[in-house]
């Protein structure tokens, strides 16, 4: 053998996604000059490097190289001890090649990811949705799963309600949701509902929100169908029986009539028949004249003045201190009711409401830091408009960071939203979660007035059910 070879040290920990070095000592026992070629082996090869790769060793002379280790931070990296190796090939006398061995222990990490699928479900009297929960760390986990039902409408139930999932791998569980009573008449009512998953080992758990949609047994045109019908037949019969009588009373007030004969050949002329009415006038129109079209809303101001830079469409400015209303496409404003529970109610698309101080239309443009925006409720500044990260639809929830977040930023990506001109769409603008990029959408059609607005993917709609005009 005309080379030695040792590591420095022999065995070493490195934590995924941070790095480790050894050190390789080559010493050339031979008589002649050597060039050995360095090269990692084994399991950890893909993440190991060797510098410089070539020793160029004269007889009796020793030589160092530096082996750096740098696993990722995913499941592919292992936790626990792993043997690595460094093959050594002299270039004068490859037949004397040689693989140094050592040991590598990668340190452990965990991560969770967890999501109901599907957020939203349907059901007279039960549904079910599945929790699935992503092993993104490198060793085993336990997920643990409680639930929140909302009050006395509807039961949440999770079963199993815990599972072991493997790195790189996903659990899921089953959750079954029971409304308490059946929707008869009533329209379409809406549950939230909350699943709680807790890692083993953490102290705060994530809590995934989703909602339970219960439709009645009969739609609400049925029950106004019924009472239009009941109406009739009460009114029907008023008239009915106000008929009877008065025949019967005016048969009994009129004396019986003497007869005469009818007279018979007659030799008078008969008289001629009188001449037909004039059309009487027409009465004049109460009908009101159409409303004239209302004015139409002013285009936002360019706070900067000029045309944008670049070629592009400027970046807005906005006043924190002005209350605005959002408009659509379709003419509908975003809507809240402050009547209804303080965190977790929706936000709707809905025409102008006035005269109802339950709704409100107004909203705060509070600008952040990195070019983000936060919708707070005129009437409650702490409520912020809420991508709600499980579900699509748009709920007001507190502020994440508490109210001094409204200034700093520093709250949830679910709750802070970009704005994004449309060059050449008269003022028009895209509101776009920062939470996964959607676009803040309104799905009423045109014959409805009141809808629970979502996030859905830029693009997957008409452009007008995404286009969104902030009005002073």
């Amino acid at each position: 053998m005309s080379m030695w070879t040792a590591l420095e040290p022999p065995a070493t920990t490195v934590a995924p996604g941070d790095s480790a070095v050894v050190r390789l000592r080559v010493r050339n026992t031979g008589d002649t000059v050597e060039e050995y070629r360095l090269s990692p082996v084994g399991d950890t090869a893909g993440w190991a490097s060797v510098e410089p790769a070539v020793l160029r060793l004269y007889p009796g002379t020793e030589g160092t190289a530096e082996v750096t280790f740098a696993p990722p931070r995913t499941p592919d990296a292992v936790a626990g001890p792993t043997p690595f190796g460094i093959r050594v090939e002299p270039r004068e006398h490859p037949h004397e090649a040689d693989v140094v061995e050592g040991r590598l222990t990668i340190s452990p990490f965990s991560e969770l990811r967890a999501e109901l699928v599907p957020r939203t479900v349907r059901g007279r009297r039960r549904a079910r949705v599945r929790v699935a929960v992503d092993n993104l760390g490198n060793q085993p986990l336990t997920a643990s799963f409680s639930t929140r039902d909302n009050g006395d409408s509807v039961t949440v139930e999770a079963n199993p309600t815990a599972i072991q999932v493997d790195p790189g791998r996903a659990g899921f569980a089953e959750v079954q949701l029971t409304a308490v009573n059946v929707s008869w008449v009533g329209g379409v009512r809406q549950h939230p509902f909350t699943v709680s998953v807790l890692r083993s080992g953490d102290a705060t758990p994530q809590e995934l929100r989703g909602t339970y949609v219960q439709p009645s047994v009969l739609p609400r045109w049925v029950f106004t169908v019924g009472s239009l019908l009941v109406a009739a037949l009460v009114a029907f019969a008023v008239i009915w029986f106000q008929h009877d009588l008065g025949v019967k009373t005016q048969a009994s007030e009129q004396p019986p009539a003497k007869e005469e004969p009818l007279p018979q050949g007659s030799k008078s002329p008969l008289p001629s028949a009188p001449p037909p009415p004039s059309d009487p006038p027409k009465a004049p129109s109460t009908v009101p004249s159409p409303a004239a079209p209302a004015a139409e809303q002013p285009k936002p101001k360019n706070p900067g003045g000029g045309k944008p830079a670049g070629g592009g469409p400027k970046k807005p400015q906005y006043d924190p201190n002005k209350l605005v209303r959002i408009q659509s496409g379709l003419g509908l404003y975003l809507t809240t009711a402050t009547d209804q529970k303080p965190e977790g109610r929706y936000v709707y698309t809905a025409n102008e409401i006035r005269n109802q101080p339950v709704w409100d239309q107004y909203w705060y443009v509070r600008p952040l830091p990195q070019d983000e925006f936060a919708f707070s409720s005129s009437s409650e500044d702490w409520a912020v408009a809420d991508n709600t990260r499980e579900g699509n639809q748009i709920q007001m929830w507190g502020a994440s960071g508490g109210k001094a977040s409204l200034t700093t930023g520093q709250m949830t990506s679910n709750q802070k939203w970009s704005i994004q001109p449309i060059e050449g769409a008269d003022g028009f603008v895209r509101l776009v979660s920062r939470d996964g990029g959607w676009c803040l959408s309104d799905l009423s059609p045109n014959d409805k007035v009141l809808q629970v607005s979502e996030v859905r993917p830029c693009g997957a709609l008409p452009a007008d059910q995404q286009r969104w005009r902030i009005v002073p």
